[in-house]
């Protein structure tokens, strides 16, 4: 991992909410640098306070009154000759925001009071106009200045506004000379560097991967559609090359189209004259993720702009098909009828009949788009920006999907840390052998991990142990896993929570997962300690009236407990916390074998199934434990080192919380940072192997499900879902 920098974005104000591309790229940038490391501020036009990124939270900070009052100096407040002076060079009316900063001294004066009080090493311009105060400030206190190109604004402007040529002129020289002013250049597209000349680093824009999980929104329903397929197209819908498409959506496309299909736009500023039966406005949406996921396919018929399409990236990451135009798909190498369908005119309508006739042409599209997007997380772009910032640019190359070797799939779950903290524990748990001799990780070695856990986008982090509230640093690590961005649970035999709960939480701590194995009796002889359950149910209780941590119940099912699985599930319940359970790993003389522990597992599992659908669905699942149980699973598959990944406390990195298998180690992370493990041949070999022969380290776990779940194929070699315990043929 590269050494953090303090950077400091120079952009426009209206970043909250991200409700338009340029936001999107903005804010996400921020993040995944901060994710990475990185201090970051911002500064825009706000003249009262500028912004920081701090514990994975956006912070306003105020400017001193010495600062503010400067801004408010006679030849320094008057903003209305700055706007004469740029509408005379001949700049849009509208857009005049974007090039205030080239003029305007005010917009120096914050730069550079941030960049004193910041100690800047890096001023990263978003836009040409905010390039002058970034080389300002790197030439005044030191550091690199670089500027992002979200498009060749003169070649923009020439498209879309209908300026005179002399404007264009005076425009494309002083976009020109800026680009000549700064030390670093983004470019989105080969398309833009070529228009500029040949400089700049070619990066593309990122997509959030882990918040296209899946969920979808029933678009028929919500919009009051009819039946039929369904069309999806977003965007900031004022800004004139959206607007052309929903003109061309409207007019060219849905009335070339059976009747029962429909269309919905999502995005700020809706053209709302083409609204009609067929195709519906949403307006800025907050779930845009599940509004793509849940069309039928995607469009993209753009005819002017430049740099990346952010939008065709977020089709992507949902594993969505898709249809563009050329310019549409601009600054993305995809490949026409590998990644989505490219035409033109009345071509476009004969794609879109074609892909909305071919349901296995949609998801072939959509499987590949989806990889493609996958090595355009936002974690794999920053690496390149952070290149640049170091003075050590260079193109960004796509590593491949770590997923390549999977077949088409939703996610089972965002990017998931099991981080085994300590070796230790005050109980003393008949199917555990974690509580003897106590070990913690340097506290050291783990804030390190949790930074380069960040980088390859990891976005929950469970930690566990031992027990892991022995660890005199827990909060700490806490802090840290929660100030990169990731959700924070710790997995607890519950009996100390009480003491460490305030701090826990003022640490950012998401949620706590309790340890319950029975009734009263049944839990403390399994645990190791009379009075064990007594402490553990009180302070889950306690801990649920509290209400700052969402609380859930882990059961671990045996043939001493089994046939109080029902009881317990139901205590639980009522007390207001989650419940989940699997049967006991690594631990024979504790399996399900009899006929009587049978029986009491399959009887528990119908009284679940009725008042818990999650438990019906899993129902193949929980039955097949029984042939683990009775030694009849044999290698199982997992997505082990895709969506999840386990470190010990010696950091050990493997693909699961099997911390003793043997086989599942592949190398550490101590040793070799985790951003260049997890892409080395050796993890993806691991990986491959993994879904191809399985693994026979010996666990029967959630993590098999959720494969099933993910790519609706068995946790065993070669084996159908719900197939049974006896391979087809044999």
């Amino acid at each position: 991992m590269a050494d953090p920098r303090r950077v400091l974005i120079l952009t426009r104000g209206d970043l909250f909410p991200t409700q338009h591309g340029a936001a999107v790229k903005i804010v996400r940038t921020a993040e995944a640098l901060a994710a990475a490391g990185d201090q970051v501020s911002v500064v825009t036009d706000d003249r009262d306070r500028w912004l920081t990124l701090r514990d994975g939270r956006w912070e306003p900070r105020p400017y001193g009154a010495r600062a503010r009052a400067l801004q408010e100096l006679p030849f320094l407040r008057d903003q209305a000759r700055f706007e004469g002076w740029l509408r005379r060079i001949g700049y849009p009316v509208e857009e005049t925001f974007l090039y205030r900063p080239v003029l305007d001294p005010a917009w120096w004066a914050r730069a550079l009071y941030v960049g004193l009080r910041e100690r800047v090493d890096v001023w990263q311009a978003e836009f040409p106009g905010y390039a002058v105060p970034a080389t300002l400030g790197a030439r005044l206190l030191g550091g690199r200045s670089v500027l992002v190109q979200h498009n060749v604004e003169h070649d923009r402007l020439r498209q879309m506004a209908g300026l005179p040529k002399a404007a264009l002129l005076r425009i494309r020289a002083i976009e020109e000379a800026i680009v000549r002013m700064v030390d670093d250049v983004v470019v989105l597209s080969e398309e833009d560097r070529a228009r500029l000349g040949g400089r700049g680093h070619l990066v593309p824009h990122g997509v959030d991967l882990a918040n296209y999980r899946g969920e979808r929104v029933d678009l028929r329903a919500r919009y009051g559609l009819g039946p039929g397929p369904v069309l999806f197209f977003h965007g900031t819908l004022h800004y004139a090359p959206n607007t052309e498409a929903v003109r061309f959506l409207a007019e060219r496309v849905l009335p070339a189209l059976p009747p029962e299909v429909s269309l919905v736009c999502a995005g700020m500023g809706a053209p709302e004259a083409f609204a009609s039966d067929r195709l519906r406005f949403a307006g800025p949406v907050d779930d845009l993720p599940a509004h793509i996921a849940g069309a039928d396919l995607c469009v993209c018929p753009l005819f002017a702009g430049g740099g990346t399409r952010m939008k065709l990236l977020e089709y992507f990451a949902a594993g969505q098909a898709v249809v563009a135009t050329p310019l549409g798909a601009e600054g993305l190498d995809v490949r026409h009828e590998e990644h989505l369908l490219l035409a033109e005119g009345e071509g476009f309508v004969d794609a879109v009949r074609r892909a909305l006739g071919d349901a296995a042409l949609r998801k072939r599209l959509g499987a590949r788009a989806r990889a493609y997007a996958a090595s355009r997380d936002w974690s794999e772009v920053t690496r390149a920006y952070r290149a640049i910032h170091a003075g050590k640019g260079r193109d960004f190359a796509p590593r491949p999907s770590i997923e390549a070797h999977l077949p088409p799939r939703v996610p089972s779950k965002p990017l998931t840390l099991l981080f085994l903290v300590n070796r230790g524990c005050n109980l003393r748990c008949s199917f555990c052998d974690l509580w003897d001799r106590p070990e913690n990780v340097p506290t050291d070695r783990a804030l390190r991990l949790l930074d380069d856990a960040a980088a390859i986008g990891t976005k929950v982090a469970v930690f566990t142990g031992g027990e892991p509230l022995l660890h005199p640093d827990l909060p700490q690590l806490v802090a840290r896993a929660k100030a990169r961005g990731m959700s924070v649970n710790v997995t607890t035999n519950g009996t100390l929570v009480d003491r460490h709960l305030d701090r826990l939480v003022e640490a950012g701590v998401a949620s706590l997962s309790f340890s319950i194995d029975g009734l009263s009796e049944t839990h403390d002889a399994l645990r190791g300690q009379p009075g064990a359950h007594t402490r553990t149910w009180t302070q889950l209780v306690r801990t649920i009236h509290d209400g700052r941590v969402d609380c859930a119940v882990y059961f671990t099912v045996t043939n001493r407990n089994v046939r109080e699985l029902v009881a317990v599930y139901e205590a639980v319940r009522a007390a207001g916390a989650r419940f989940d359970f699997w049967p006991v790993n690594d631990a024979p003389d504790l399996y399900l074998r009899s006929d009587a522990d049978r029986a009491a597992w399959r009887e528990a599992l119908a009284t679940l199934a009725r008042a818990d659908r999650d438990v019906a669905a899993k129902a193949h699942y929980y039955e097949e434990a029984l042939g683990y149980h009775a030694g009849e699973a044999g290698p199982v598959r997992c997505l082990g080192l895709v969506d999840q990944y386990g470190v010990t406390y010696t950091g050990d990195l493997l693909p699961c919380c099997v911390w003793g298998g043997d086989g599942l180690k592949v190398g550490n992370v101590f040793a070799t940072p985790l951003p260049e493990l997890w892409r080395s041949p050796a993890v993806q070999a691991h990986r491959e192997r993994l879904w191809g022969r399985g693994c026979a380290a010996g666990c029967y776990n959630h993590s098999l499900y959720e494969l099933v779940a993910s790519t609706g194929e068995s946790h065993r070699v070669g084996w159908a879902p719900g197939a049974g315990l006896t391979p087809p043929g044999s």
